[in-house]
C-alpha cells in the first residue's frame, strides 16, 4: 500500500471514508483502489468507489462496481439502492424499481430506498403507490424533508 503499507485494510478503508466525507475525492479514490488491489472482493470499497463514479457521471463504471459488490454480498441493501439510482439515471425505471424493492426486502426500514421507490412510482404515474412510499419513508425518518415535499406534490395532484 505504498507509503501506507503498514496500515491494515480496515485502517485504509477508514481513511478512504474520512477523505470521501471531507470531499477529498482523489485521495479517497486512491485509498479505495489500494484496498481493491489487495482485496478485489471488498464490497464496501466497491460500493464507495462506485459512489464516486456515480457522482462523476461515470454510470457504467459505477454500475459495474455496484453489481460486483452485490455479487459478493447479495444482502448489501445500500449497494442495491445505489444501483437503483444508476438505473434511474440510465432511464431504466423497471430495473431501478427492482433494486429499490430488493433493498427494502433486505432492510424494511431503509427510508431512502422507500423514497427512491416513490420517485419511480411517481414517474410511472402510480401516484397512490408513490404516496405510500413517501409516507413510509417519513414514518421511518420524520425529518425527511424531500419525502415531505414529494408527498405534498402527490397530495396536490390527487386533489387532497
Amino acid at each position: 500500500m505504498s507509503k501506507n503499507e503498514n496500515l491494515t485494510i480496515q485502517e485504509t478503508f477508514n481513511l478512504a471514508v474520512k477523505n470521501h466525507q471531507e470531499g477529498k475525492i482523489d485521495i479517497a479514490q486512491d485509498f479505495y483502489n489500494q484496498i481493491l488491489k489487495i482485496d478485489p472482493n471488498h464490497s464496501s470499497a466497491l460500493n464507495n468507489i462506485a459512489v464516486i463514479f456515480s457522482n462523476l457521471k461515470e454510470h457504467q463504471k459505477a454500475k459495474n462496481c455496484y453489481e460486483k459488490a452485490i455479487a459478493i454480498n447479495p444482502n448489501y441493501a445500500n449497494a442495491h439502492n445505489n444501483l437503483g439510482i444508476i438505473f434511474k439515471e440510465l432511464r431504466e425505471n423497471q430495473k431501478a424499481k427492482e433494486c429499490y424493492e430488493k433493498a427494502i426486502a433486505i432492510d424494511p426500514n431503509y427510508a431512502n430506498a422507500h423514497y427512491n421507490l416513490g420517485i419511480i412510482f411517481k414517474e410511472l404515474r402510480e401516484n397512490q403507490k408513490a404516496k405510500d412510499c413517501y409516507k413510509k419513508a417519513i414514518s421511518i425518518d420524520p425529518n425527511y424533508a424531500n419525502a415531505h415535499n414529494n408527498l405534498g406534490v402527490i397530495f396536490k395532484e390527487l386533489g387532497e
